[in-house]
């Protein structure tokens, strides 16, 4: 466990360094695999979901309208005029940000830092991810969606998934692995097919950024953040393997080092768990 300040929130792994964002202290902390801090950026309060390449990394900071980067080697800011910033992601030279409250997703140029493009998307737009050559953003509130972003085109597609709420999905080995309100979906990247659902209750929150084996069978790491909680799922049969406790406010996870860390959002550290 490494304490990080009150309210981690989102966590990314790269270059031997785990990055997270804590939201309330408004700070973005680089670990390394013994989870020691080695350097703290301060750039303000709401610091919270984090993309990271060889150059730089990305934070959102929602209630401050921006997008911070951070340059890898020298640790100097860019800051970025996002309206309501929530999700991220890295892919075809781009960071693409979403934005919950104007229902937009934004493409920022990764060297140059300009905006290329904008997108109305409809409600709410959340978690975003690169799967299968395009990029795919949740929804949430009331939307019953996903949409799908060819970076080459420009052409947006919506694909209806029956659930309300998929709100953070995830790509695991060429697959679309996304949380709802109560329940998370497996669907192909390819063609937005629903390849199953599986219910948990509570508020499941991440999917798809680690697998573990559990006798000889590979396994999903489902966060809870109401529950304070892990599922993990077996993704062939699609039971719930088994449950157990994490930190308070089960958030983010990421693989890093061999093990799986998971920030606590409504606590003030990320936890180290070996699968």
């Amino acid at each position: 466990m490494v304490e990080t300040g009150r309210a981690p929130c989102g966590l990314a792994a790269f270059g031997g360094e785990l990055w997270v964002g804590v939201y309330e202290a408004g700070t973005v902390l680089r670990l390394d695999r013994a989870g020691n801090v080695r350097r703290r950026h301060r750039v303000g309060r709401w610091a919270c979901q984090i993309a990271v390449d060889a150059r730089a990394a990305w934070v959102t900071r929602d209630n401050a309208n921006e997008v911070v980067r951070i340059d890898r080697g020298s640790g100097t800011f860019a800051r970025l005029r996002v309206a309501s910033p929530l999700g991220i992601a890295l892919a075809a030279g781009s960071a693409w940000v979403t934005s919950f409250e104007t229902g937009s997703v934004t493409r920022i140029d990764a060297r140059t830092r300009r905006v290329t493009r904008r997108w109305q998307v409809g409600d709410n737009p959340t978690g975003v991810t690169f799967c299968d050559g395009k990029v795919w953003v949740g929804h949430g509130r009331s939307a019953m969606w996903l949409t799908s972003i060819d970076p080459r085109t420009g052409r947006a597609t919506r694909y209806d998934v029956g659930a309300p709420t998929p709100r953070w999905p995830r790509c695991i080995e060429g697959e679309l692995w996304v949380t709802t309100e109560e329940s998370v979906l497996r669907l192909s990247p390819r063609t937005g097919q629903l390849r199953g659902q599986i219910a948990l209750g509570g508020t499941p929150a991440e999917a798809g950024l680690a697998r573990s084996a559990i006798g000889g069978v590979p396994a999903i790491w489902v966060t809870d953040k109401e529950r304070s909680i892990v599922h993990r799922v077996d993704p062939g049969s699609g039971d719930v393997v088994d449950s157990f406790p994490a930190g308070p406010g089960a958030l983010a996870q990421a693989r890093f080092g061999g093990s799986v860390w998971i920030s606590s959002f409504a606590g003030s550290d990320v936890r180290r768990y070996d699968p």
